[in-house]
Protein backbone atom coordinates (compact mmCIF):
# COMPACT_ATOMS: atom_id res chain seq x y z
CA UNK A 1 0.00 0.00 0.00
CA UNK A 2 1.25 3.26 -0.52
CA UNK A 3 0.06 6.42 0.94
CA UNK A 4 0.53 10.28 0.32
CA UNK A 5 0.20 13.13 2.45
CA UNK A 6 1.22 16.98 2.44
CA UNK A 7 3.66 17.81 5.04
CA UNK A 8 2.64 20.97 5.28
CA UNK A 9 3.80 22.05 9.18
CA UNK A 10 7.13 22.93 7.25
CA UNK A 11 6.20 26.55 5.77
CA UNK A 12 4.27 29.32 7.59
CA UNK A 13 1.37 28.32 9.23
CA UNK A 14 -1.39 31.24 9.21
CA UNK A 15 -3.00 32.41 12.67
CA UNK A 16 -6.40 31.03 12.83
CA UNK A 17 -7.15 28.55 15.40
CA UNK A 18 -9.00 26.73 12.89
CA UNK A 19 -5.53 26.31 10.19
CA UNK A 20 -3.54 25.69 13.40
CA UNK A 21 -5.41 22.97 14.45
CA UNK A 22 -5.61 21.20 10.80
CA UNK A 23 -2.27 21.60 10.78
CA UNK A 24 -1.14 20.26 14.39
CA UNK A 25 -4.14 17.32 13.09
CA UNK A 26 -2.72 16.50 10.18
CA UNK A 27 1.22 16.10 11.37
CA UNK A 28 -0.06 13.69 14.18
CA UNK A 29 -1.82 11.68 11.54
CA UNK A 30 1.55 11.82 9.61
CA UNK A 31 3.43 10.27 12.28
CA UNK A 32 1.21 7.74 13.64
CA UNK A 33 1.18 6.58 9.98
CA UNK A 34 4.96 6.78 9.31
CA UNK A 35 5.43 4.79 12.74
CA UNK A 36 3.41 2.21 11.53
CA UNK A 37 4.78 1.98 7.93
CA UNK A 38 7.56 -0.24 6.83
CA UNK A 39 9.06 2.40 4.59
CA UNK A 40 8.74 6.31 4.81
CA UNK A 41 10.18 8.73 2.00
CA UNK A 42 10.36 12.65 2.06
CA UNK A 43 10.44 14.28 -1.24
CA UNK A 44 12.07 17.40 -1.69
CA UNK A 45 12.13 19.16 -4.90
CA UNK A 46 11.16 15.55 -6.63
CA UNK A 47 13.72 13.47 -5.31
CA UNK A 48 13.02 10.73 -2.77
CA UNK A 49 14.91 10.69 1.10
CA UNK A 50 14.85 7.98 2.99
CA UNK A 51 13.02 8.95 6.90
CA UNK A 52 12.53 4.95 7.57
CA UNK A 53 13.28 2.25 5.75
CA UNK A 54 16.78 0.73 4.61
CA UNK A 55 15.82 0.91 0.67
CA UNK A 56 15.44 3.74 -0.87
CA UNK A 57 13.15 1.95 -3.86
CA UNK A 58 10.95 0.54 -1.44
Amino acid sequence: MILVSNEIGFGVVPMGAITRFYVDELGRLNQKLAAAADCVRLLVAGIPVAVKGPDPAC
